[in-house]
């Protein structure tokens, strides 16, 4: 019987690492220490697999072909993808080891319990992955594979939020049923809320009036090869966030603001308290509306509540950072002596919340 040794959850938003020095410094202190701390959690946890709930930020997957979930199939995934190499000032790709064994349990375990799943060969990573990773400074064995379950969060119809749960129960089902020399840790990245500078039809108009984010459409829709035609589009990406920062709008010159804190807080705190009734319940229709197009990152983060079966959490740091226009969260689920944590501001229940 496999064995759970470690869960974290935390935001991935790129400002993190793309353009950090826009935050108050001692708001990117208390991120980067909470980061760092979740980092150390799975240093000490010394997995061989990680599970990892993501969501693809369009290097994969595209509006003519979007799997509500998938999961790679392969020895390594790669990452930044090209177009994030500058937009995260990541100078070198990184090959994070895959374990093609325990994909394919997992995809079959899934199918057996009711999901159908995409399975995919190699992918490439983004921020989803590469943001969290640069900053959790974990050591881990060399052996330790990322096995990544991508959800849909950006393209409706989207996966109900009770499903959600659900996937991560039967993720746990699957972990569990791995050798029991197997020691799996769980992650979810993304969210809270925010309202990123990708294409959303509810959100910015179908079709958009920003000369922008009608490029993004059309990205999001065909796919790379419109980045032949804008190879700086996610230099530009970068450079319209941090101007939808400094104006606190999405779309430019539409008066939204970015961070929903009051909802963070609220979901942040259920999360940590195993509030699984409240989660399971959420709505698009909700989400949309006080988190965002981004804020369905979520979804990530129920699935992670689904594998560790609803068990309460620490509340680590939730920082609203306007600068990343992200309500920054972590959390960790403490699989070890149940010590506080070092270095972080707050470690238990919502002591950790800092706006």
């Amino acid at each position: 019987m496999g064995k759970i040794v470690a869960a974290v959850g935390l935001s991935h938003a790129p400002g993190a690492i793309g353009f950090p020095e826009t935050a108050k410094p001692d708001a990117r202190k208390r991120t980067e220490d909470a980061t760092r701390a979740l980092g150390k959690s799975l240093t000490d946890a010394k997995p061989d697999v990680i599970f990892a709930f993501l969501d693809d930020h369009f290097e994969n997957f595209y509006r003519n072909h979007m799997p509500t979930i998938a999961i790679p199939v392969a020895d390594f995934n790669e990452g930044p993808a090209d177009q994030w190499m500058e937009p995260l000032r990541i100078k070198e790709k990184t090959q994070f080891p895959g374990n093609p064994v325990v994909a394919e349990h997992l995809i079959n375990s899934l199918v057996d319990q009711g999901f159908d799943v995409s399975r995919t060969g190699p992918i490439e990573y983004g921020n989803n992955l590469l943001m969290p990773w640069v900053l959790m400074e974990a050591d881990l064995p060399a052996h330790t594979a990322v096995v990544p379950i991508f959800i849909n969060v950006f393209t409706p119809p989207l996966m109900k939020y009770s499903r959600a749960y659900a996937l991560g129960e039967a993720c746990r089902v699957a972990a569990e049923a791995l050798p029991e020399s197997t020691r799996v840790a769980f992650m979810c990245t993304g969210g809270l809320s925010h309202w990123p500078p990708y294409w959303s039809p509810t959100q910015a108009g179908d079709p958009p009036e920003d000369d922008f984010l009608k490029l993004m459409k059309e990205y999001q829709t065909v796919g790379k090869s419109v980045l032949k035609k804008y190879p700086d589009l996610f230099v530009k990406f970068d450079d319209y966030e941090i101007e939808m920062a400094a104006k606190n709008e999405y779309p430019l010159n539409s008066k939204h603001p970015l961070v929903n804190a009051e909802w963070d807080l609220e979901f942040a705190t259920k999360m940590a308290e195993g509030d699984t009734e409240w989660l399971r319940a959420l709505t698009y229709d909700e989400v949309e509306e006080k988190a965002g197009h981004g804020g369905h990152e979520v979804l990530n983060w129920v699935a992670l509540s689904g594998a560790m079966k609803g068990s309460k959490a620490k509340l680590l740091l939730y920082e609203p950072v306007i600068e990343w226009i992200c309500g920054m969260t972590y959390l960790d689920y403490n699989m070890g002596d149940g010590a506080p944590l070092s270095g972080v501001n707050g470690t238990n229940g919502t002591n950790g919340v800092s706006h």
